[in-house]
């Protein structure tokens, strides 16, 4: 896919940066059932999105609709009837949010929205030493500063929200969410990054 392209589904991509937000404004309006709400909110929208996915695959004539104003942003295999891209996100956001507590939902979400698309982007237009398939050295050490950076944050935040982050439990996350969209694994890397740097944290963190 062309750079411009990849650029605007990365764009597009650090949009999703509002499910971690939304995570925080929900929590403090309602905590005791507004991440259920939430989750179970996206949860709804993925069904939905999955519905269309399953649209675009058996009807010519939304197909060509979605080719019509989607087109240049959906990749080769979600032109020819596979998942897209947003409905994985939404269904990892989903379940991101309900099963871990609100400070590694948010900062996983995080990895993923601001992370992920700082590989991407880096990747494709300034990578050059290749390390597994398509993914080079820069990608990653830029997906791996981001989410430091997110790390930093959550860190000095921490206090404000009544979040326990400690540094390594941050390290480990950002490592774990660097090396998840590194390597190819079966699952998706919208859905993996989140999930195995959220388990990796809720394994270090005390508590």
């Amino acid at each position: 896919m062309p750079h411009f392209e990849e650029s605007i589904r990365k764009t597009i991509h650090i949009g999703s940066a509002v499910f971690p937000m939304a995570v925080i404004v929900v929590h403090n309006a309602y905590p005791v059932s507004g991440r259920l709400y939430l989750s179970g909110s996206l949860a709804l929208l993925a069904v939905v999105l999955l519905a269309l996915d399953f649209l675009k695959a058996r009807y010519r004539p939304f197909k060509s609709f979605m080719m019509r104003f989607f087109g240049k942003v959906l990749r080769k295999n979600e032109l020819q009837g596979g998942m897209t891209a947003s409905t994985i996100l939404v269904a990892s956001a989903a379940f991101t949010i309900l099963v871990f507590r609100e400070e590694i939902a948010v900062v996983s979400l995080m990895y993923l929205s601001l992370g992920d698309s700082a590989a991407a982007l880096v990747g494709k237009h300034f990578g050059r030493i290749r390390l597994v398939g398509q993914r080079t050295l820069e990608g990653s050490l830029a997906a791996f500063n981001t989410c430091l950076l997110i790390s930093l944050f959550a860190l000095w935040a921490s206090p404000e929200f009544g979040w326990r982050f400690t540094p390594v439990t941050l390290i480990v996350g950002s490592l774990v969410a660097t090396l998840s969209e590194l390597f190819y694994l079966p699952l998706d890397d919208n859905f993996r990054i989140p999930v195995f740097a959220g388990l990796a944290m809720e394994l270090v963190l005390p508590g």
